[in-house]
């Protein structure tokens, strides 16, 4: 008897075969009523809670703990290398399943949808979603009832809190600070590099503190500080911190007026 369920469809000969397309560890620890699809990789180190469903072609690696009610979707990646850790990977000479990286978490009742990657070291908070291809990097924190809209990037050492909605296409990188309960529009960008060259000097990302909201298309411009419930119209360019509550549009952008009350 498995135990866990793999889906296992046709005569006995393409049943063997599918059942031969999974690469398991045998030291992955995975409860009885997890649900694991063909052609998926689980390596040493997995700990699979129970009621979580695994895509076909999934790759899971080192130190992840997958919890309760959790569903990956096809292809994904969880528990990627960091530079250094593939660099002994690639060394060792070992099948990635033997890597145990930094600890990755998923908490309960996520949705980590098709094609994302997520690197080791990383924490998502219960509850949260991802489209499709999202990327997040190592040493990042993802508060609880978050969204991560498809093709977002967050490049590493990111902390992001709870219930933030951050839509299609959006870019953080490496050091910003995203506060509860903020919207970021399609296709905004935080930046972290104040001179674009190839020189050696600290990047430091935005802090935007909560319910703040970003429209599409914003730039908010490296070290800046976004008050509590800024809001930035869309295409703005921010290159200047804000009060609490101000509206700012423009590139650019300049101070249009306090929020209203009644939409606080």
């Amino acid at each position: 008897m498995e135990k866990y369920h793999i889906f296992l469809i046709g005569d006995d000969k393409v049943k063997k075969e599918i059942k031969n397309s999974l690469i398991i560890h045998p030291e992955a620890v995975i409860h009885e009523n997890a649900f694991i699809d063909a052609f998926t990789i689980i390596g040493k180190g997995v700990t699979i809670e129970k009621d979580v469903y695994i895509s076909s072609g999934a790759k899971i690696y080192g130190k992840t703990l997958i919890k309760e009610g959790t569903y990956i979707g096809e292809n994904c990646i969880i528990g990627n290398p960091q530079r250094n850790q593939l660099k002994e990977v690639i060394t060792s000479k070992k099948p990635i399943t033997e890597f145990e990286g930094a600890l990755v978490i998923i908490n309960k009742n996520c949705i980590i949808r098709s094609g994302s990657i997520i690197y080791s070291e990383v924490i998502i908070g219960n509850n949260c979603q991802t489209g499709h291809d999202i990327l997040i990097r190592e040493k990042t924190k993802i508060g609880n009832n978050s969204l991560i809209g498809t093709n977002c990037i967050i490049e590493g050492n990111v902390s992001i809190g709870n219930d933030v909605s951050i839509q299609s296409g959006v870019y953080i990188p490496l050091f910003s600070k995203v506060g509860n309960n903020n919207f970021l529009g399609p296709n905004c960008a935080l930046t972290n590099d104040k001179y674009m060259l190839r020189n050696k000097y600290d990047l430091k990302g935005p802090i935007l503190e909560d319910k703040v909201s970003l429209g599409a298309k914003s730039v908010i411009l490296p070290g800046i500080t976004l008050k509590r419930g800024t809001i930035v119209g869309a295409g703005a360019v921010v290159i200047t911190s804000t009060r609490e509550f101000d509206i700012v549009v423009g590139n650019p952008a300049k101070f249009l007026k306090k929020v209203p009350k009644n939409w606080k």
